[in-house]
């Protein structure tokens, strides 16, 4: 019996070891697989595609999380996987946010947020830094690492393995070395232009090499020059994105995480109505003390937002502002001014063209944008000084620029932040406003989105505020479809000074395609 019992537990454990061999050989084929799909011929990625079918990359992720890194008994077997795992978490942690402008919107996503791998919690720095560079010290990671930013070397449709992956980091340094994205060869200046990489780990390539040069001409087809200088190529950090393709009309990307800070792509499109009723029956003097009006103010605005892509760092459009004003008794109905009417005590306008253009003043913060807009009076008589009518809006040419900026907690969670600078050309009166904004969002499900928001505007003469008023509000959005939105908001007007006392009653619809 002791030889029978001998050879069943040594088959036992032979089907074990198989199987566990089986399980850590799929996972390479099941990334394999994911990078063939998930990135172009380019080397860039599809975010918008894996972020509307994410199931694939979520199987891989929790495969990390348990991988059995000990059934990994060659070194080029550890070292493959680490790889594999760090570029698989950089595409998750991208689609976590997605759409963002660059891996640099989202705070600390490579030294402070962690991801299971092997059992451990980890950062990306940590699996760069702490075990890839100081485990498997090898200059070519630096080729193979893809950190989601264009600057990076550009991902190949296909997992590192461990049977070929010294064939695999031959074949990528080779080939980034001889590609002028990242060494620039200026003969006539005598300098050679590499990039940023081998500022931040030149003492990774002096390890095999005396200088970066020397390191260089180990791949050339063409070596430079040894009594070239070296120089850097700024790095640009905004995202390694694949093109979004049309389908059916509709963007690739969610509306759901899109903010003022969000740039529209080239080609794409953003088409929004909003309307806004705000009515009064009381106000601010200039004490900053509430006051019966003896009587209601109603104003209904519709805004008509059209804007478009140039580049992920230039927007352009226009606004047309629709205007509408009703005075009338305390207890009259807001929505009377829905009849549009025109007299003594009502009146209905085009009242702005507003021409704007949106970039992103600082490519290293993408998240950080600009809005320059000059609205324009269409009207004649807009403030009612000649006949006698109610106010609808300035009759000066008014210059607004914005500054937009959202923080993110986590995927669910987020900070946007506004902050504008208001200038409104009257010779005899000139008003400027830096109104500032805050709203805070949750994102409780992929289709409903809830804000809070509160501002405080006030309007500057000398060094004191003449005025100003204050806005607290909750909304909700609802996404019919990933690029259509539904948006309620209601707000009042708490504290103020020579200002309205009211509320707000606002929806819009927004599209991009």
């Amino acid at each position: 019996m002791k030889p029978f019992f001998l050879a069943f537990v040594l088959v036992l454990s032979f089907q074990g070891l198989s199987a566990h061999a089986q399980h850590v050989e799929a996972f390479f084929q099941r990334t394999d697989a994911f990078l063939k799909s998930a990135v172009n011929r380019e080397g860039l990625v599809r975010y918008a595609a894996i972020h509307q079918q994410p199931d694939a990359l979520q199987a891989l992720v929790r495969e990390l999380a348990q991988f059995p890194l000990e059934r990994l008994q060659s070194r080029a077997g550890q070292k493959a996987f680490w790889i594999n795992a760090y570029n698989l978490l950089v595409i998750h942690g991208v689609v976590q946010f997605y759409p963002i402008q660059s891996p640099k919107d989202v705070p600390g996503f490579f030294n402070k947020r962690k991801h299971r791998v092997a059992g451990r919690l980890l950062t990306l720095d940590q699996i760069e830094h702490d075990i890839l560079r100081k485990q498997y010290p090898d200059p070519r990671l630096h080729f193979v690492l893809v950190c989601a930013a264009k600057s990076c070397p550009y991902l190949i449709p296909e997992a590192f393995v461990p049977d070929r992956l010294e064939a695999q980091l031959e074949k990528r340094a080779r080939a980034i070395l001889n590609d002028a994205r990242y060494v620039r060869v200026d003969t006539g200046r005598k300098t050679v232009f590499v990039s940023e990489i081998f500022k931040w780990y030149e003492s990774d390539f002096l390890q095999q090499a005396r200088s970066i040069i020397e390191y260089l001409n180990r791949y050339r087809t063409t070596p430079v020059p040894s009594g070239y200088a070296v120089r850097f190529i700024p790095y640009d950090w905004s995202l390694n994105e694949a093109p979004v393709p049309k389908v059916n009309h509709g963007m690739g990307r969610s509306l759901q995480n899109f903010t003022p800070s969000t740039m529209l792509q080239r080609g794409e499109m953003e088409i929004k109505l909003f309307n806004n009723l705000y009515t009064q029956t009381a106000y601010f003097d200039d004490r900053g003390t509430r006051r019966d009006q003896g009587g209601r103010s109603t104003y209904f605005t519709g805004i008509v937002y059209f804007l478009t892509g140039f580049s992920t760092r230039i927007n352009a459009g226009i606004d047309v502002y629709f205007k509408s004003v009703r005075n009338g008794p305390a207890g009259s109905s807001p929505l009377s001014v829905f009849q549009f009417a025109s007299g003594a005590d009502a009146r209905t306008a085009v009242a702005l063209i507003a021409p704007k253009l949106k970039l992103v003043p600082f490519p290293a913060f993408t998240r950080l944008a600009m809005q320059i807009q000059l609205l324009i009076p269409a009207a004649q008589d807009l403030q009612g000084l000649r006949g006698e009518r109610p106010f609808l809006e300035y009759d000066d040419i008014q210059w607004w620029t914005q500054f937009f900026y959202d923080y993110r907690f986590t995927p669910e969670v987020y900070l946007y932040l506004e902050n504008g600078l208001y200038l409104r050309f009257d010779r005899k009166d000139p008003a400027l406003l830096t109104p500032i904004k805050a709203i805070f969002n949750y994102l409780p499900t992929p289709r409903w989105t809830l804000y809070f928001q509160g501002e405080l505007a006030p309007t500057w003469e000398g060094l004191g505020w003449s005025n100003y008023y204050s806005q607290l509000g909750a909304g909700v959005k609802f996404f019919l479809r990933p690029n259509f939105e539904l948006e309620s908001l209601v707000t009042v007007f708490p504290f103020g000074k020579n200002g309205g006392a009211g509320q707000t009653y606002n929806f819009g619809i927004r599209w991009v395609r």
